[in-house]
């Protein structure tokens, strides 16, 4: 499911967000308008089609797959996508073996995500081309351990996977969630500009000046 197209004249990238898979995911689609080139930010499951149309239809060419984590809604189709194109996936360092191989979920019995071979592996401070245009990569454990946030400075843009959302966080009760790791990396987001526009994998877009409530999370305060 597509929304509206969204061009910021501020950015040096055409974006464009689908809806997709069994838990809605926000999926986005970067292409430099000069040199057609092209990034996927979390490729959910059922989003393919969307993807290698939308890319069609603006002669676009996939380099780039971001994944901001490792759950089965932000990686489905990441694997078969970079096959086919010869795209690179990248995702933080420690999900690289777990990526690797297919993986099934509690979530949907009977699914398997296919494996997606990461060739980038990140790291927090790492600096990421999508589309060329460089994002600086945050690691904000916490919903994962994996979890990563991406910052394009100049157009104070930030693709925050399931770590921050409009008016809460992502889940903490997850085999692999640390909730004081969320805190600390809700925290940090929180000491980015207000104006700070956050795309994150699920529900609608915000900022981080409308998300005041992150600089002290309602969740694990310590002793």
């Amino acid at each position: 499911m597509p929304t509206d197209d969204r061009n910021s004249p501020v950015t040096p990238f055409t974006l464009q967000q689908f809806i997709c898979g069994p838990v809605r995911t926000n999926v986005y689609v970067l292409i430099n308008p000069e040199t057609r080139e092209a990034a996927v930010v979390d490729p959910a499951p059922e989003s393919r089609t969307a993807i290698e149309r939308f890319l069609a239809s603006n002669r676009a060419s996939l380099t780039t797959i971001v994944l901001t984590h490792r759950h089965f809604d932000h990686v489905g189709e990441a694997g078969p996508i970079a096959e086919a194109t010869g795209a690179s996936i990248a995702a933080h360092a420690s999900d690289v073996d777990y990526l690797s191989v297919p993986q099934r979920t509690r979530f949907m019995p009977g699914y398997v995500n296919p494996a997606a071979p990461v060739r980038v592996p990140l790291v927090d401070g790492d600096v990421i081309n999508l589309a060329g245009t460089p994002f600086v990569v945050m690691h904000t454990p916490g919903h994962s351990g994996g979890a990563i946030c991406l910052l394009h400075d100049v157009s104070a843009t930030l693709f925050s996977g399931d770590t921050l959302f409009a008016g809460t966080f992502g889940r903490y009760d997850l085999p692999d969630s640390d909730a004081p790791a969320l805190r600390s990396s809700l925290i940090r987001l929180a000491g980015l500009p207000g104006g700070t526009r956050v795309l994150p994998g699920h529900g609608r877009e915000t900022t981080i000046g409308a998300e005041g409530w992150a600089a002290d999370p309602p969740l694990y305060r310590g002793l």
